[in-house]
């Protein structure tokens, strides 16, 4: 009898997944660029084909409320590295501008944060980035490389730096046009009354000519910045390295998706022959306008050049995930897929057609952080043997979390000198915790605390507290212009309360005034609001409009005075 109780324990072992692995697990990270929740196959598209995402999700766990600590990519991004709020890190916008525009400047992730990768490497991980960065370049000088990936834990980097634009496409659209339409007339009315005025002061002798030149020096000078910088953002930015060096300038579209994923096979070759555990960060340049893809995949989905970059990023995570089977890799290694934040609504191309995806059934989208459409992104996770396959998680869960869990199943140490705002969701994933260890989620716009997310122990409702809304166009979920912005809000008071589970599209605010229940769930929300930002104390931004500037003598350049380069690897390579 005691052995059949033995071997059934010895069984019961094997079948139920542990904590505890007894090998390091190699993790690949897939990273989507503004794709929508509602642009994927196996979150409710049927129109858009992403066999390959779909079966990840397949064989593993479906997550349906994964939130983004940000809706804009820098924000975002440096929140899942480090497992920590923006507005604690500094990579938080204070300012019109959201993102990071310019690889020029001394704008990053502060090197005293520590990234996923850093841990990774602690324990021998070989650690790998394959595509966009937008967590900066140089901080005090150029070439001092401070923010670079390969001195934020990366063992090799494949990239672009900054992040895609719509100017990359050479159709003539510009990105900051697209923000200020009319900012060529407002100058040219500017300088027309400024030469005026100027006129008239020496005529009247109230300055000199002398006088009248420097005024005019000054008044023309951030002109000419203006100019120079509208114009030229695919050449100051199109900045693609291989490690440290710049290697194309400015970046070839078409072909970059395609790049992404050849490196990224070339990296999991390398690890079959060394036999190190890795950490592979794929970070596609998709579905980021400017939309340029292979010739075999334009014109071919129901969504224009929108849908056929979203097939081109999934055939890319198929030709990996073979590469993984292939080199071995398959049954131990973790895959997280996730999308940096929601898709783009406002996004448009020169002939007025839609160049965003879809956030379907959330409101809202990209630059939207107080409703979810720019936060919960289309997620899936596969782990072979530690988690179960087919299976979905509708519990509020974080990007920031797999910080933690990350960091624990490949037996690294958290930091234990600053606060984390993610958490171990392994026992969720695993099934043996059924709520999420998560019973309040924060939700900036840059500063702004815009709303507040409770999960309570009981009961399956997960409520919201929202404080602040966008300024949306009348009868639309869109914004004016480009995208939102963090100071163009309509404040709430009180404060409007949604039932998430119920109503995830945020439509119907619930009235909570004379419900001594409801009152009781705002009120706990508020208590935690306040312990919150005790603990946040006074952030300091990075991410100011000064600070976000270009800076000329922070300019990378390849051959000087050119500044155009092909990357030699690939300058043999045809598309067809």
């Amino acid at each position: 009898m005691k052995f059949y109780v033995i071997f059934l324990i010895t069984i019961l072992k094997l079948l139920i997944p542990s904590k505890s692995l007894h090998f390091k697990p190699n993790i690949v990270i897939f990273l989507a660029d503004d794709l929508g929740y509602g642009d994927v196959g196996v979150f409710g598209n049927s129109t858009v084909r992403t066999p390959n995402i779909d079966a990840l999700a397949h064989d593993g766990i479906k997550l349906t409320h994964h939130l983004a600590a940000a809706s804009v990519c820098t924000p975002s991004r440096s929140a899942l590295l480090t497992g920590r709020l923006p507005i604690r890190t500094g990579m938080f916008p204070d300012g019109r501008i959201v993102v990071n525009v310019f690889a020029a400047n001394g704008v990053g992730l502060p090197t005293s944060e520590v990234t996923l990768a850093e841990v990774a490497k602690t324990v021998d991980y070989k650690t790998a980035l394959v595509g966009k960065w937008h967590l900066g370049l140089n901080k005090d000088y150029r070439g001092d490389m401070a923010f670079h990936p390969r001195n934020r834990g990366f063992d090799f980097y494949y990239g672009h730096i900054l992040t895609n634009m719509k100017d990359w496409s050479n159709e003539g659209d510009r990105v900051l046009l697209s923000q200020r339409p009319n900012i060529y007339k407002e100058m040219a009315a500017v300088l027309f009354v400024g030469l005026l005025s100027l006129i008239f002061l020496v005529k009247v002798g109230l300055i000199g000519r002398g006088l009248c030149v420097f005024l005019l020096f000054l008044m023309i000078s951030p002109m000419i910045y203006i100019v120079f910088v509208f114009n030229n953002m695919t050449r100051l930015n199109g900045l693609l390295y291989r490690d440290f060096e710049l290697v194309e300038q400015p970046i070839h579209l078409e072909t970059l998706s395609y790049r992404y994923t050849q490196e990224s096979i070339k990296f999991l070759k390398e690890r079959e022959r060394d036999n190190n555990p890795f950490l592979l960060v794929v970070s596609w340049d998709h579905v980021h306008t400017a939309l340029k893809t292979l010739k075999k995949f334009r014109g071919k989905s129901q969504h224009g050049r929108y849908g056929d970059a979203i097939e081109e990023i999934d055939s890319g995570i198929g030709d990996i995930m073979n590469a993984l089977d292939k080199f071995g890799f398959g049954r131990n290694t973790m895959i997280y897929f996730t999308s940096d934040n929601g898709a783009h609504l406002e996004e448009t191309g020169m002939n007025g057609q839609s160049d965003g995806g879809s956030n379907s059934p959330f409101r809202g989208g990209k630059a939207h952080p107080a409703v979810d459409g720019g936060i919960r992104v289309p997620t899936v996770i596969r782990f072979p043997g530690v988690l179960p396959r087919g299976k979905v998680i509708e519990e509020p869960t974080q990007q920031m979390d797999m910080f933690n869990t990350i960091v624990g199943l490949i037996g690294g140490k958290i930091p234990k000198d600053r606060i984390l705002d993610g958490k171990d969701i392994l026992p969720l994933l695993q099934f043996k915790e059924s709520k999420t260890p998560n019973p309040f989620m924060f939700h900036y716009c840059g500063p702004h605390l815009q709303a507040v997310r409770y999960r309570p122990d009981k009961g399956k409702s997960v409520w919201k507290l929202v404080s602040e809304l966008p300024n949306y166009k009348p009868g639309e979920d869109k914004c004016y212009g480009l995208a939102c912005s963090c100071s163009n809000t309509i404040k709430q008071d009180p404060p409007l309360l949604y039932d998430m589970t119920s109503d995830p599209g945020e439509r119907n605010p619930i009235n909570y005034t004379s419900n001594p229940t409801l009152q009781k769930i705002v009120e706990k929300i508020t208590d935690a609001i306040s312990e919150h930002k005790k603990s946040v104390g006074t952030p300091e931004s990075r991410m100011t409009f000064f600070k976000l500037l270009w800076r000329p003598w922070f300019q990378p350049c390849c051959n000087f005075p050119s500044c155009s380069c092909s990357d030699p690897l690939y300058k043999d390579f045809v598309d067809q």
